[in-house]
């Protein structure tokens, strides 16, 4: 009995995306930013998506599988005004991206991808959230 219990419970771990889905092979692709968070000085704002239609504001980042990425924003954020077209590169839970243009502009993001949605997240030194954002896959 044990030996099924654990029988099952391996097959369901291989049927599942975790062995296979790689964050390498999730990431390739066009995101669209459908809600943020930032923190300011009157406190952390959540913009919805709503918002971000009704004053036609939007974020997208098509990261490619040779390791480039590209972005189009019309945010104020002033870290994603700050982000110039470049490469990407991960390593464990984090998204570094890197300007080609100035390679002193590397900007690292922590990362979740779950069911075709893209997580990132920017703190300062003082664990102030700079940048919280989700996206959905186009």
């Amino acid at each position: 009995m044990a030996k099924k219990l654990y029988f099952t419970k391996m097959l369901n771990w291989l049927r599942s995306s975790e062995m296979f889905a790689r964050p390498s092979k999730q990431i390739p692709g066009l995101w669209h930013l459908v809600e943020y968070y930032e923190e300011t000085d009157e406190g952390l704002q959540n913009i919805k998506e709503s918002q971000l239609k009704s004053e036609n504001k939007y974020w997208n980042i098509e990261f490619k599988g040779d390791n480039n990425f590209t972005h189009y924003s019309n945010l104020s954020v002033l870290l994603i005004s700050e982000i110039r077209n470049g490469n990407w590169n991960i390593s464990k839970n984090f998204i570094t991206l890197n300007s080609v243009q100035n390679s002193g502009n590397i900007i690292e993001f922590q990362f979740a991808v779950t069911n075709d949605q893209l997580k990132l997240l920017k703190k300062d030194a003082s664990g102030r959230i700079e940048f919280f954002g989700f996206f959905n896959r186009q």
